[in-house]
C-alpha cells in the first residue's frame, strides 16, 4: 500500500471506536404497491374480491368469478407440504397445488363473500360444493369441472351421485363448463358410485397480508419477470426443473383465462406451457460515495470510508473489517450473488451468510482477485423465506469501491398486475414514500408480440400513469421493476 494512500487514510479517520452499531434510519419506500384498474390486485383477500366481484352480479356469477381466478393462479401439481395452505405463498410464489390445495383457498374467498361450502372427496379426490339459491352446487377447480342439471342449475353432489349421466353426458348435452376436464380427466370422478365422503372441515389457511411487503432502500430495486429463468424453488416440484402446468396446450380450452395465458407461453423441459413459475430478483447497489450505504448495513466493525478516494476499508489495518447487510424477500428465495469492485491493489475479501438472525454463519465460496470479489450461491438460500444476513469480511489491506447484492426469487406471474388492450391506469402507492420511487413496465404488443414497449415514471408521492396497449390481443407482459435510486 502506497505512502500517499496511508496518508489519506490517516487524514480520514473519524472514529477510534472499532465496534460501531449502525441503525438504519434513512429515506426508503415502505411497502410499495403497483396495481391497475384492469387487473386483479392480489395484495389482500379483500382487494382480490373487490376486483373480481362487480355490483349486480348474481350469486352464481360471483362463485364462478372466484372459481376462474383460482384456476388462473393455481394449476395442478403438488408443492411442499409446509406451504400447502399458506395463501400468500401458494398464490404469489408457488402457483401450483392439487385438489384440496385449490378448493381450500377457494372456500376461504367464498366464505369472505358469505357463501357456505363443503369439502368432499370421491375415491380420494377432493372437490367442493357451494350453497347458494337454496341449493348445493359442485365445482372442482383442479380438473375444471362443473355441470348443469337438466333444469339449468349447476348440479350438486347428491345429484351427481344419483345420476351418473349428469357428468358423463354433460358435453354432448351442452351442460358442461367451458373447457370441461380439459386436462384429460375422466367424468367418473364426479359420477355415480364409489367412495363419497363429506370431510366436514377445511384446513386452516394461513393468511399474512398484505402480501409482498418490502422496504426498498436507496439503491434497491425489485424486478418481476413473466418468464421462467435458470433458478427455481427446488422443493416446489418433484422433478429437476421448475414447476409448470405439464398439460401444456390444454390451457387453450380455458376460455375464461386464455386471453391472458396466450401471450405468456414458455418452453419448459421441452413442453410448451402457458402456466409456469417466473423469476424475480432484488438488486441492492448502495452508494459508497456517501453514507447512503448504511441504509442496508446492520453492523460494522473496523470499517471507515476513505475520502477523497471513496473506498471502504478497515480502519485498523492490523485487523479484518466487517460489514453485515440485511436482505429481505417476501417470496421464496432461489439463490443469491454479489459483485464487489475493489480499490487499487486491494487485499482479499471473504463472505458468510446467516439464515437464522446471525446466530450461525455459513462461509461462501468466492472468486477473489486483485480488483473484484464475486460469488454466486444457490445453496444455502434456495427455499429460504424472509430475512437473511450477508457478511463481507475485508482483510486489513482490502478496500471496496462498489457493492452489488442480488437476491433471486420465484414468483407466480399470474398474481402480478397485468396490462390489457386499450387504456390501463397504473396506480403507484406505498405506506411511506420516503424517497422517489422509479417504476418501469416493459411489455410487447401486436398480433405476434413483436413490438416492445417500455414505460418509466418516477413518483415522489402516490400517483398514477396511463399505458395504452395497441392491438386486439392481450400484450405479453415482460417485466415490472420498481425501486429507489442510490
Amino acid at each position: 500500500m502506497s505512502m500517499i494512500f496511508l496518508l489519506l487514510l490517516a487524514l480520514s479517520l473519524i472514529s477510534s471506536n472499532l465496534f460501531t452499531q449502525i441503525v438504519a434510519d434513512s429515506p426508503m419506500v415502505v411497502n410499495p404497491r403497483i396495481s391497475t384498474d384492469r387487473s386483479v390486485d392480489c395484495t389482500t383477500i379483500d382487494m382480490i374480491l373487490a376486483d373480481l366481484i362487480d355490483e349486480g352480479m348474481s350469486d352464481e356469477e360471483q362463485v364462478l368469478a372466484v372459481f376462474n381466478w383460482i384456476r388462473r393462479v393455481i394449476y395442478h401439481g403438488d408443492g411442499p407440504l409446509e406451504l400447502a395452505f399458506n395463501f400468500g405463498m401458494m398464490v404469489h410464489s408457488l402457483g401450483n397445488g392439487s385438489c384440496l390445495r385449490q378448493t381450500a383457498p377457494m372456500a376461504l374467498l367464498l366464505d369472505r363473500l358469505g357463501f357456505e361450502s363443503q369439502n368432499w372427496t370421491h375415491d380420494g379426490h377432493h372437490m367442493m360444493q357451494v350453497r347458494y339459491g337454496g341449493k348445493w352446487h359442485c365445482l372442482d377447480p383442479h380438473m375444471n369441472f362443473w355441470v348443469r342439471n337438466r333444469e339449468g342449475d349447476i348440479a350438486g353432489i347428491e345429484e351427481l351421485r344419483a345420476d351418473s349421466t349428469l357428468a358423463w353426458n354433460a358435453v354432448a348435452e351442452g351442460r358442461a363448463v367451458p373447457g370441461f376436464l380439459h386436462c384429460g380427466d375422466s367424468p367418473r370422478w364426479f359420477a355415480g358410485r364409489g367412495q363419497w365422503q363429506n370431510d366436514n372441515y377445511w384446513p386452516e389457511i394461513k393468511v399474512d397480508e398484505p402480501f409482498g411487503r418490502i422496504n426498498l432502500r436507496r439503491g434497491e430495486f425489485i424486478t418481476f419477470n413473466w418468464s421462467p429463468g435458470e433458478l427455481f424453488y427446488r422443493d416446489a416440484w418433484k422433478f429437476d426443473f421448475g414447476a409448470y402446468h405439464m398439460c401444456g396446450i390444454a390451457d387453450r380450452a380455458d376460455k375464461a383465462n386464455w386471453p391472458l395465458y396466450e401471450p405468456h407461453a414458455a418452453t419448459v423441459n421441452g413442453t410448451k406451457t402457458y402456466r409456469h413459475w417466473a423469476e424475480g430478483k432484488i438488486v441492492y447497489h448502495p452508494d459508497l460515495y456517501s453514507d447512503n450505504y448504511r441504509d442496508g448495513v446492520v453492523r460494522m466493525r473496523n470499517i471507515v470510508r476513505l475520502c477523497p478516494c471513496f473506498v471502504l476499508m478497515p480502519q485498523d489495518l492490523r485487523h479484518d473489517g466487517e460489514m453485515t447487510f440485511l436482505l429481505d424477500c417476501p417470496y421464496v428465495i432461489t439463490g443469491g450473488s454479489f459483485a464487489l469492485q475493489k480499490g487499487e491493489q486491494s487485499g482479499p475479501v471473504r463472505a458468510e451468510v446467516s439464515l437464522d438472525g446471525e446466530r450461525s454463519w455459513i462461509p461462501l465460496e468466492v472468486r477473489d482477485s486483485r480488483d473484484s470479489t464475486l460469488a454466486s450461491y444457490v445453496e444455502p438460500l434456495n427455499g429460504h423465506t424472509g430475512k437473511y444476513h450477508l457478511k463481507i469480511i475485508m482483510a486489513g489491506d482490502a478496500s471496496l469501491t462498489t457493492v452489488d447484492i442480488t437476491t433471486n426469487f420465484q414468483h407466480n406471474p399470474y398474481a402480478l398486475p397485468y396490462l390489457v388492450p386499450g387504456e390501463n391506469i397504473v396506480s403507484v402507492n406505498a405506506d411511506t414514500l420516503g424517497a422517489p420511487l422509479r417504476v418501469e413496465w416493459a411489455y410487447a404488443e401486436g398480433p405476434d408480440w413483436n413490438r416492445t414497449r417500455k414505460v418509466s415514471r418516477t413518483f415522489r408521492q402516490p400517483g398514477e400513469f396511463r399505458i395504452t396497449v395497441g392491438g386486439q390481443k392481450y400484450p405479453r407482459n415482460l417485466s415490472l421493476t420498481y425501486g429507489v435510486l442510490p
